[in-house]
């Protein structure tokens, strides 16, 4: 009985893994040529903070983007200060700031190509990726 446990405790820890790596992959958007955390993506943010908490070994990288609209230099800009507002409103919450770095892609990187703003509203965004702590458990 005992190797079942093990197997389930595990298979629980794997679970919970895939729904930290979900939660923290949700992007955060932005409005034309803004770089302020919208109110809808305060709870997304929240979710995030409450997870690194849990997991303190956890770091990140925000990876900041703009759409295809402006300069490359002005792009780049402004995809920094998405990236920095959203380390900004993490260690507001809590979390160390010198577990977040941030890279900026500008429009570089874009989600969805396209020169209208359905493709627009995509790529005005922040992503997280996890750069370490979150493996399962040997």
């Amino acid at each position: 009985a005992t190797n079942n446990a093990a197997a389930d405790a595990a298979r629980q820890r794997q679970a919970a893994l895939a729904q930290m790596r979900t939660t923290l992959g949700e992007i955060v958007y932005f409005e034309y040529d803004r770089s302020e955390i919208r109110a809808d993506s305060r709870p997304i943010l929240d979710r995030k903070a409450r997870i690194m908490r849990d997991e303190p070994t956890i770091r990140v990288r925000i990876e900041g983007h703009a759409d295809e609209r402006g300069s490359t230099e002005y792009n780049l800009a402004l995809a920094s200060r998405r990236a920095e507002s959203v380390r900004g409103y993490l260690a507001g919450v809590g979390i160390q700031a010198g577990r977040i770095e941030i890279i900026s892609y500008g429009e570089g990187r874009p989600a969805e190509r396209g020169s209208n703003e359905s493709a627009w509203s995509r790529n005005r965004r922040a992503e997280v990726a996890v750069t370490a702590g979150l493996q399962a458990d040997h």
